[in-house]
């Protein structure tokens, strides 16, 4: 049986930046997909590469979205190009990825902000245009390479890294509680990547907890900082593309998916924020009350949302809960699982924290 999974080379250091010179010196023309801050923090940096090189600079306007690729696509309609550079957050490299997949051409990715795997992994979260979520875009193999400039991570604002941990640390819970539920369906037989990718995720959860208040308080790059954007950007990565995709996700991504029906979700919180919280709701219906107590010590040190009325507004909640509980409730990531989740169990536990 051929079983295919790759991984992308990753480069990290303090400067990156001849490192990435070097790279791309085989490609003549290189098509540029970022977001306007991602970009105004490195093109002093960016362009000094690309001198005797044909390229473009697209934004992708604010959204993963098939409708935001097509329009940078028709862009570029007339143009050669051999090489993607997506740079930024999760949203601005997973359009890059969706990009360089249409045109079958290779992408390197250059993360800006360390908020999620993007970077590394071999899908596409896909949005609408209004934010709300609409699917996941999966790509036979990751992007090529990825470039971690540290000092750029940073230079960037303290939330995403936050927000990044709280993505990464969903990884670990998110991936046993599956992959529990499968071995037991199959007599606890699993295939090896999916064990692998198993194992990996512990990374996801004990680098966070062990590194993750010291490295967020502290003001250098160091080795424990090193080891938080190490976790959100490629161990993260490394799981993803590993397990089925049915293992990839679950209860707190589902959280999190539902919540972005409500208009004011993504404008005032972020990703991993959300779904950091997730997690307690997870734990929660699980039953494993005790590793909830355990987070919410390392919850608090950090700020993480630990209540419902956190992340979202009460009236708009009220005024959407049934289309929010079922959209939770029938997410890509728990809609085929025979698991004990209801709307009346998912509304008490919401409502419990």
């Amino acid at each position: 049986m051929f079983e295919n999974f790759s991984f992308t080379s990753y480069f990290i250091d303090k400067n990156i930046w001849n490192c990435l010179k070097n790279e791309i010196i085989l490609y003549d023309n290189i098509l540029i997909i970022t977001g306007e801050n991602s970009f105004n923090s490195i093109e002093e940096k960016i362009f000094p590469l690309l001198d005797g090189k044909k390229y473009s600079v697209e934004k992708y306007n604010g959204e993963c979205s098939y409708e935001n690729v097509d329009k940078i696509l028709k862009n570029i309609i007339n143009k050669k190009i051999d090489l993607i550079l997506g740079i930024g957050g999760g949203k601005a490299i997973d359009t890059a990825k969706i990009a360089a997949f249409r045109l079958g051409i290779d992408i390197f990715t250059i993360p800006t902000i360390a908020s999620t795997c993007s970077a590394t992994s071999a899908l596409s979260v896909v949005y609408n245009d209004d934010g709300s979520f609409k699917e996941f875009f999966d790509f036979p193999s990751p992007p090529k390479k990825t470039f971690i400039d540290l000092k750029t991570i940073k230079a960037a604002p303290e939330k995403y890294i936050w927000a990044g941990m709280g993505d990464t640390l969903a990884k670990f819970y998110e991936v046993r509680m599956k992959y529990e539920y499968v071995s037991s369906k199959n007599n606890g037989k699993m295939n090896y990547p999916n064990t692998l990718g198993k194992e990996i995720s512990h990374l996801c959860g004990s680098v966070i907890l062990e590194n993750g208040i010291f490295a967020y308080f502290s003001e250098n790059i160091n080795e424990e900082f090193k080891k938080i954007v190490l976790a959100i950007i490629v161990n993260t990565g490394m799981v993803s593309n590993l397990v089925e995709e049915f293992l990839n996700g679950s209860i707190a991504h589902s959280v999190f998916y539902g919540l972005t029906l409500l208009p004011s979700l993504e404008k005032e919180h972020l990703h991993g924020e959300v779904v950091a919280f997730g997690i307690l709701v997870q734990l929660l219906l699980e039953g494993k009350k005790e590793e909830f107590e355990q987070l919410l010590p390392f919850y608090k040190k950090l700020s993480f949302p630990t209540k419902l009325l956190e992340i979202v507004k009460k009236e708009e909640f009220e005024k959407m809960e049934d289309k929010v509980l079922w959209a939770i409730l029938t997410g890509p990531d728990i809609i085929d699982m025979e698991f004990n989740i209801n709307k009346e169990n998912l509304r008490k536990v919401l409502f419990s924290l």
